[in-house]
């Protein structure tokens, strides 16, 4: 068994008793406390410490890339900001989606699908784990069946957009938003699917993936996003396929949502939502919305694992995004409240924060 407690400071020789059998009394005592891990004793203001990817190696992107260069740091300056650990650029992630961009490219009526089907022109694997392997991204992992297993934990995001405004679009939305926020992960991959400037009709795959245990933020961690007094925040959501509104008939993100405003725990905790609420300064009556979490996912409530790839929420997350767009240049005051849960930990956590943000002009 590992443990990840933080051992204490310890006792200088010269303040411990000089009686001897008291010494060896101590030392017993000190030496369980030691070796002992977790349980029920775990006291309740117990933080595992962080575990982050706090430095960048320099990217290697081929020259006349200034737009995968500028989306790969637009990505970490994000991720930075959310106090999460950077994405290091991999050449065989990298690959991989170029190999699935070529794949997209050949068969565009599946342009945005996560999976590849078989027998298609171009095809190197059903899912983004799958064609990372295929690409060499991998370690060999022994199983209960098998040994030597080639093995990759890696995650896939699709978008649309010129330049660093795609990596802004992408935030601005739940699903893409919540993949940018993955904690484990630690490497990326990139590609777009045209030479020269970026345009509003490029097409961009994103790889992210682990080949261990990855990353880790505290256990006490939490964010907010809009982050508190930000301005020029978006009036509503960036269209996302599929989305929480996937089965509502002609959906206008444009005039049915607010930009989404998000609150994250660790992700090796639970959070529970007591209130989520969104009002306008100098009101007293939040605003109309939708709390979004796990529990009322409909992609994940309608999934069937073994056949297809729609993102879902985890645990540790949750979305308030509401039912018509935010006013230009309006300043809001949000306020959430809850609690966050270790898990496999009965301690419970309460969380109260309230931050306000200012929006734009559109």
């Amino acid at each position: 068994m590992i443990c990840n407690r933080v051992l204490p400071r310890p006792i200088p020789l010269k303040k411990i008793v000089k009686n001897l059998m008291k010494k060896i009394a101590l030392l017993i005592v000190a030496a369980f406390a030691l070796a002992s891990c977790g349980g029920s004793s775990t006291p309740s203001d117990y933080v595992v410490p962080a575990n982050l990817q706090t430095t960048l190696n320099t990217p290697t992107y081929p020259a006349g890339s200034d737009e995968e260069l500028n989306a790969f740091n637009a990505i970490n300056k994000f991720r930075n900001s959310a106090g999460l650990g950077y994405w290091q650029q991999n050449v065989l992630l990298d690959a991989a989606a170029r190999n699935h961009m070529a794949y997209s490219a050949l068969n565009r009526f599946t342009f945005q699908q996560d999976v590849e089907v078989e027998n298609k022109p171009g095809f190197t694997g059903i899912t983004p784990s799958q064609r990372a392997i295929n690409a060499g991204y991998f370690v060999l992992a022994d199983t209960l069946t098998a040994k030597n297993v080639p093995t990759a934990a890696v995650g896939e995001l699709y978008a649309v957009g010129p330049g660093v405004s795609v990596i802004d679009s992408m935030i601005n939305t739940i699903y893409h938003r919540s993949g940018l926020m993955e904690q484990a992960t630690v490497d990326i991959g990139l590609v777009r699917d045209t030479t020269g400037p970026a345009t509003p009709e490029t097409h961009w795959w994103f790889n992210h993936g682990r080949l261990n245990n990855g990353q880790n933020v505290a256990s006490d961690y939490v964010f907010n996003y809009p982050f508190n007094l930000q301005t020029n925040v978006p009036l509503s959501m960036t269209p996302e396929n599929p989305s929480v509104y996937s089965n509502q008939t002609n959906f206008n993100f444009a005039k049915q949502t607010s930009s989404p405003v998000s609150f994250t725990s660790a992700a090796s905790t639970t959070l529970a939502v007591t209130s989520f609420t969104v009002t306008p300064a100098g009101s007293s009556t939040p605003l109309p919305g939708i709390v979004w979490t796990i529990l009322n996912d409909p992609n994940l409530l309608s999934s069937n694992s073994s056949s297809t790839a729609l993102p879902t929420l985890s645990s540790h997350e949750a979305y308030w995004v509401g039912n018509a767009p935010f006013l230009p240049n309006t300043t809001y005051n949000v306020t959430f409240t809850g609690s966050t849960s270790v898990t496999g930990n009965s301690v419970t956590n309460a969380v109260t924060q309230s931050w306000s943000f200012t929006t734009g002009n559109s």
